[in-house]
């Protein structure tokens, strides 16, 4: 069906198939994304699955939901402004991060 490196593009969005060797010897295959359009929204750089069905599943969350991700976005990049703002901003100051 695919070979190694093959792009495939779902709902506009490229994702690469890919083969590799586990470390037990065995074959293993998957898929790859890393669009960065996807992507944008969510503090993910690429995402794997191990069946293209589980691939298309993904990418049509992250499509179908952009608002619900950037607001959990906002949410999380808020609360690590807060934990921030807490802390001693001298240097070498443990933040416990």
């Amino acid at each position: 069906m695919y070979k190694q490196g093959d792009i495939i593009t779902y709902r506009n969005v490229p994702y690469e198939y890919q083969e590799w060797t586990t470390w037990r010897g065995k074959q293993a295959t998957g898929f790859h994304c890393n669009d960065e359009t996807l992507l944008k929204p969510v503090n993910v750089t690429s995402f794997g699955t191990i069946t293209e069905t589980e691939m298309h599943e993904r990418i049509d969350d992250y499509l179908d939901n952009v608002q619900h991700y950037k607001k959990l976005q906002e949410l999380h990049d808020a609360g690590c402004a807060a934990y921030y703002a807490e802390k001693a901003k001298t240097p070498g100051s443990y933040t416990g991060d």
